[in-house]
C-alpha cells in the first residue's frame, strides 16, 4: 500500500506538470481555457496533493488520515468531472480520465483499513487505537 500511495502521489505531480502545458490538454481532447489561471490552479492543487501523498507514504500508520481525505477529494473531483463531461458538454474523455481518480479512491478506501487493521471511520477521523482508549472493535 505504501508503494501505491507513493506512486499515486508521483502521478499527481506528473499530471500537475501536464496541466502547465496547454498543448497536452488539447491532446486529451479538452480545449484549454483562455485564462491560464484555470490551468495553473489545478496544477498547483495536483502538485500539493502529490507531494503530500509522497510524504504520507513514508508513514502510513500515522498519516493514513491524509491519504483517506485525498481519496474523498478524488471522489469529489470525479463528481465534478462527471457533471462537466456529461452535463456541460466537455465530453466523455474527461469522465473516463476522472474514472482513474475514482478507482484510486476506492483502492484507498478498501486497502488502507485492511493494511492498517483499523476501521474506515477510525482512519477518516484520525482515531488512534491506543491501550488507554480500549479500542476493542
Amino acid at each position: 500500500m505504501k508503494k501505491f500511495v507513493f506512486l499515486s502521489g508521483l502521478l499527481n505531480v506528473f499530471l500537475g506538470l501536464l496541466f502547465t502545458v496547454p498543448a497536452v490538454i488539447r491532446l486529451a481532447g479538452i480545449e484549454p481555457p483562455e485564462n491560464p489561471f484555470w490551468l495553473m490552479f489545478p496544477a498547483v492543487f495536483l502538485f500539493f496533493l502529490g507531494f503530500i501523498l509522497i510524504y504520507s507514504s513514508r508513514d502510513l500508520q500515522n498519516r493514513a488520515t491524509i491519504v483517506l481525505w485525498d481519496g474523498l477529494s478524488r471522489v469529489a473531483a470525479f463528481g465534478g468531472c462527471l457533471w462537466f463531461g456529461l452535463g456541460a458538454g466537455m465530453g466523455v474523455n474527461l469522465v473516463l480520465a476522472a474514472s482513474a481518480d475514482l478507482m484510486v479512491a476506492l483502492i484507498y478506501f478498501i486497502g488502507l483499513p485492511r493494511v492498517l487493521g483499523r476501521g474506515f471511520l477510525d482512519i477518516l477521523l484520525d482515531r488512534q487505537c491506543l491501550a488507554v482508549n480500549h479500542c476493542d472493535r
